[in-house]
């Protein structure tokens, strides 16, 4: 099902859950759910026939390949969240084919990771995440398909600064930002229930 959030800061989104049991929004706080057989688009959706579990916020607010855009967003993952792989992805931004751009956890190891399929090219950077408190990240994209450049910043220090990248595929047109929790299963693999929060989500 689509929870229609219409009031992002900068933006407007809906969230792709099985049902509104798995999203709860309080005081500024988004909580995010996912459980094992969560396809949020059916049975017979693209999810469920390639075992992807969510719980995520779809932003439709996207930004136009060339410009710069800067996304910021507090994160928590609970001190009680079983670790798991395979990974989780905790933010992504997708160029319309696959994520040029996303944050993967896995067994307790956080990493930003940028991914082009068309070159061929996988950059990934770890970064320290505390589980139990807020963890803030921010971001400035210069989406471009040779001259695009990521800068990222968790809990005040740089973690990545890179330039000249092939940032998204030469036909893409716009980039999406989506948040909550995402996982790429196996069939006959049940994963266990896991949730995160986010709050001070922007993009300006």
């Amino acid at each position: 099902m689509k929870i229609i959030c219409p009031d992002g800061n900068g933006y407007s989104y809906y969230v792709q859950a099985v049902d509104e049991s798995r999203y709860i929004r309080v005081d500024g706080v988004e909580t995010f759910l996912v459980k094992a057989g969560d396809y949020w688009n059916g049975a017979g959706g693209s999810d469920a026939l390639n075992y992807r579990e969510r719980c995520e916020a779809r932003v439709t607010t996207e930004d136009r390949v060339g410009s710069t855009q800067t996304y910021a967003f507090q994160l928590k993952i609970p001190s009680s969240y079983p670790e798991f792989s395979p990974k989780q992805t905790l933010g992504q931004w997708h160029n319309g084919a696959y994520d040029s751009v996303y944050n993967r956890y896995e067994n307790g190891e956080f990493t930003i990771c940028l991914n082009n399929h068309d070159t061929d090219s996988f950059l990934e950077y770890p970064v320290t995440v505390t589980k139990g408190v807020w963890n803030s990240f921010s971001y400035t994209f210069v989406w471009h398909a040779r001259a695009g450049a990521v800068t990222a910043r968790v809990n005040g220090k740089t973690v990545v600064k890179a330039s000249g990248l092939a940032l998204v595929p030469a036909t893409a047109r716009s980039v999406y930002f989506k948040y909550g929790i995402y996982r790429n299963m196996a069939k006959g693999l049940v994963g266990p229930d896991q949730q995160v929060s986010y709050r001070q989500v922007s993009r300006g």
